[in-house]
């Protein structure tokens, strides 16, 4: 390999391409310590003590070491951590590492996501947490804003507080209700609140006739957006194990499955109502980058133009394929497929399920129309929120 290689350097022949295809091939084998570390004549500019390829194993023993990060007194510092933690050198330390340890992992659940929907007049919180997790972040959010908990169920996933003034109103009391339901992926959770007034000068006493909408949506939402921050805010200083046992209860399979028809095809169920189900289906496809052709709410139809390219369908290519692919001297890739599909959403019995078939005229390859069916059936699967 190395004669070749210098072969084609000192001929300086005019293939450009395979010059570089080449030049990557040494480098990753010196990547791999496959080159000798014997010096040998016309490769010290690459592989010497300042070459391209030098070795660089102890450069980390001439890093700078900085001061660790001064919180201002008058901020909390209690959330500030060291997520990679450099290990402690265990006998002499005046010599180096041949292999430098690894910290250890990141840990918690930063990648976990809060976010607010809406959908005409109402909103919700969903949340990348099972019910049981997001309970006692909940419970946690009203203590810390000086407003007691009436009524708690954590199997129904319901909690009412008590009654409680905002400041400067000087004529009306407010109380809400939470509850928590299973998100449509699993280990997710909806949050939703429910707001009731009452005048301070009336006593209230006993059980709440809880209305089927907010007294006042603006109350909701404004509670709603600080109960997201605050889950948000909260998010790292929870592990795994803060969860409510009660809540546990709460079914935290997620409200999204795809179930195969006696047929072979597939369709997707989803335990919500026919709204939230065509939103939640618009916003995977969004999510998704699928291009919407055309759609009814009435009609429950959505028309799409579902792209499949060869990166999709195959595994992640290796070191060599991807030198040769870039350097142009073979094209792996084949055009990307277009097909045009109809996703139709039926109501069934308080359920919608989700199909999707071809809108091709002409008959396709055996097989090719199912898969992309299918294809697109589990990308909104594992886009729905």
């Amino acid at each position: 390999m190395i004669l070749i290689f210098k072969k084609i350097i000192v001929t300086r022949r005019p293939f450009d391409k395979f010059k570089v295809t080449i030049l990557s091939v040494v480098l990753f084998l010196h990547g791999c310590s496959v080159l000798p570390s014997v010096p040998i004549p016309g490769l010290d500019y690459l592989a010497g003590e300042e070459g391209l390829l030098r070795d660089r194993q102890a450069d980390y023993l001439d890093a700078e070491v900085l001061p660790p990060t001064q919180v201002p007194s008058n901020y909390d510092s209690f959330i500030i951590d060291d997520l990679m933690v450099i290990p402690d050198i265990q006998g002499d330390e005046s010599q180096a590492f041949l292999q430098a340890p690894r910290p250890r992992s990141f840990s918690g659940r930063a990648e976990r996501g809060v976010v607010i929907q809406r959908m005409s007049e109402q909103s919700w919180i969903v949340v990348d947490v099972s019910p049981s997790e997001v309970w006692p972040r909940i419970r946690d959010y009203w203590t810390s804003n000086s407003i007691q908990i009436a009524i708690e169920n954590p199997t129904r996933g319901v909690l009412d507080t008590g009654w409680f003034i905002l400041d400067g109103n000087v004529l009306t009391k407010e109380k809400m209700q939470v509850s928590v339901e299973p998100g449509f992926q699993n280990d997710s959770a909806e949050i939703r609140l429910l707001h009731v007034s009452a005048a301070q000068a009336i006593p209230t006493i006993g059980q709440v006739n809880w209305p089927e909408s907010s007294s006042d949506p603006e109350v909701e939402f404004d509670f709603l957006t600080d109960l997201s921050n605050y889950l948000a805010d909260v998010a790292d200083l929870y592990q795994a194990s803060s969860v409510s046992f009660l809540a546990e209860n709460i079914d935290s399979r997620g409200k999204a499955s795809l179930i195969s028809t006696p047929g072979g095809k597939e369709l997707l169920r989803l335990e919500a109502d026919y709204d939230r189900s065509w939103a939640a289906v618009g916003r995977a496809l969004e999510r998704a980058d699928v291009e919407i052709v055309a759609q009814s709410l009435e009609m429950g139809v959505y028309e799409v133009d579902y792209v499949i390219t060869s990166d999709d369908e195959e595994d992640e290519p290796g070191f060599f394929t991807k030198i040769i692919t870039l350097n142009g001297l073979f094209n792996r890739s084949d055009p990307p497929q277009f097909y045009p599909l109809k996703i139709q959403l039926l109501e069934l019995n308080g359920e919608v399920e989700v199909l999707v078939e071809s809108l091709e005229l002409l008959p396709q390859p055996s097989g090719e129309s199912s898969e992309a069916e299918n294809s697109l059936l589990q990308l909104i699967r594992n886009n729905l929120a």
